[in-house]
């Protein structure tokens, strides 16, 4: 076996850490695209949630009307309201999505 130059053991080195560096932006990019996907298939009821009035710790209402703050409190009408607003907002992406299909189609 020959002895490698200070030169090569430098490209060596090199070459390992840029395929080190390729494989983490393989992962980054992957993960990137889990966290794209998980934000899609939930943006709709991440955005009712958002809307949906909280109890704060030690109020007895919400909103102050007694029959809208029992109707929120609900956890199957909340359920409901949330799934709505899933097939709603993947709808309006679909909707979207067509539509700058045709805009911007060349």
């Amino acid at each position: 076996m020959s002895k490698l130059s200070k030169a090569d053991r430098s490209m060596d080195a090199l070459d390992q850490e840029i395929r080190r560096l390729r494989g983490k932006a393989k992962q980054l990019e992957e993960k990137i695209d889990e966290n794209f996907n998980y934000f899609q298939q939930h943006s709709g009821s991440m955005f009712v949630r958002s809307l949906l009035p909280r109890k704060i710790d030690g109020e007895e209402q919400l909103t102050g009307l007694r029959l809208i703050d029992t109707v929120l409190q609900n956890e199957r009408l909340q359920n409901i309201i949330l799934k709505l607003a899933d097939i709603l907002a993947e709808k309006l992406g679909d909707g979207l999505n067509w539509l700058t299909t045709r805009v911007f189609k060349k």
